[in-house]
């Protein structure tokens, strides 16, 4: 993995929240987490409007990343 995509990684994990009081930002980088590790097909574009700008620079990367063979889903377990 790249260090920009561990950077990534590292980002969304941390911005990540699933419980019920999390904001809408935290829970978008949770559903988007968790879309990633379970190998389910990507589309979170909604999820992705609710991140601010470094939540968003982050999947952007990730994106990168896994688009051009830096990393593999199995990377993100």
């Amino acid at each position: 993995m790249s260090p920009e995509g561990e950077d990534a990684v590292s980002t969304l994990r941390g911005m990540a929240r699933g419980h019920p009081g999390a904001s809408s930002g935290e829970r978008a980088a949770w559903e988007i987490m968790k879309n990633l590790t379970d190998g389910r097909p990507l589309d979170f574009s909604d999820c992705f409007v609710r991140l601010d700008g470094t939540g968003k620079r982050a999947v952007v990367m990730l994106l990168v990343d896994l688009a051009t063979g830096k990393t593999g889903l199995s990377d993100l377990r």
